[in-house]
């Protein structure tokens, strides 16, 4: 998790994020008994949404987390993923150095130092690129870092690697999303923030389970729902979407061939 920049910013008012805001009264703050020494804003580290936290750090070691009433997307909420976020950071079984066999595959896994797997890992990339080409190596990035992690993880592909071949994690889920927004929008990406739920007439929902993926982006369903928006899903399940619906396609894959699981919201 990486801090966010916007904390030295805190008192300036932001146009461009509060404009965002729905005027609703804000939730009530998390409290806790235990003695904080410092509070360090990040965002969550798990699903895109990246809601903004605090994780609270107390004796030099983080004891617990808090969501940021100041967030312009999850408004003081986190979800149960987010809530237990922290846990990882001090858990028994999180790997805090590197392992390597030493000796193949068939080798058990041994303590090393960072030097010698960074060493390890760099002579064999050029190793497989002078016998293979340079293309012989991909880079996997992810889309739980932040933008600046995601903008270096794609030179250091192109640039230091020199591999064309670079993906991510949401190829798996958000590739259809992405052929159906540039077929249908002619942009390869979200078209609007979130926060425009808010304010549209009709939110059609395609093969998208947001009450267990996305938490918090259900909310701005149920929002909009409030203020007279008609929430559609097309599914071929139900799921905890359905229960805010007013209207459920459930789409027979085997008889539609053509229907897409996207999501375009």
């Amino acid at each position: 998790m990486s801090v966010d920049k916007g904390i030295f910013r805190r008192r300036q008012r932001q146009l461009e994020v509060f404009d965002y805001h729905t005027g609703e009264p804000s939730v009530t703050p998390w409290k806790s008994d235990e003695q904080i020494d410092r509070y360090v804003p990040t965002h969550c580290c798990y699903c895109g949404v990246q809601c903004g936290m605090y994780l609270k750090v107390a004796r030099g070691k983080v004891v617990g987390v808090e969501p940021r009433e100041d967030f312009p997307l999850n408004h003081g909420m986190l979800c149960p993923k987010g809530s237990t976020a922290y846990q990882t950071v001090n858990h028994p079984d999180r790997l805090t150095y590197p392992l390597m066999r030493r000796h193949g595959k068939g080798s058990p896994l041994e303590r090393a130092s960072w030097d010698e797997v960074l060493d390890t890992i760099a002579t064999r990339f050029r190793a497989l690129q002078a016998e293979y080409g340079k293309d012989t190596v991909a880079i996997y990035s992810g889309s739980s870092m932040t933008n600046e992690k995601c903008y270096l993880m794609g030179k250091f592909a192109r640039v230091a690697v020199g591999t064309r071949h670079t993906d991510y994690n949401g190829r798996l889920c958000m590739s259809s999303a992405t052929g159906a927004n540039e077929r249908s929008l002619g942009i390869d990406r979200a078209a609007n923030p979130i926060s425009d739920m808010l304010h549209a007439d009709c939110i059609f929902v395609i093969g998208a389970n947001v009450g267990e993926c996305f938490p918090i982006v259900t909310s701005y369903l149920w929002q909009a729902r409030d203020k007279g928006c008609k929430l559609i899903v097309a599914d071929p399940a139900r799921h905890r979407s359905h229960v805010q619906r007013m209207f459920f396609f459930l789409c027979a894959l085997a008889q539609i061939p053509r229907c897409s699981m996207v999501c375009c919201m």
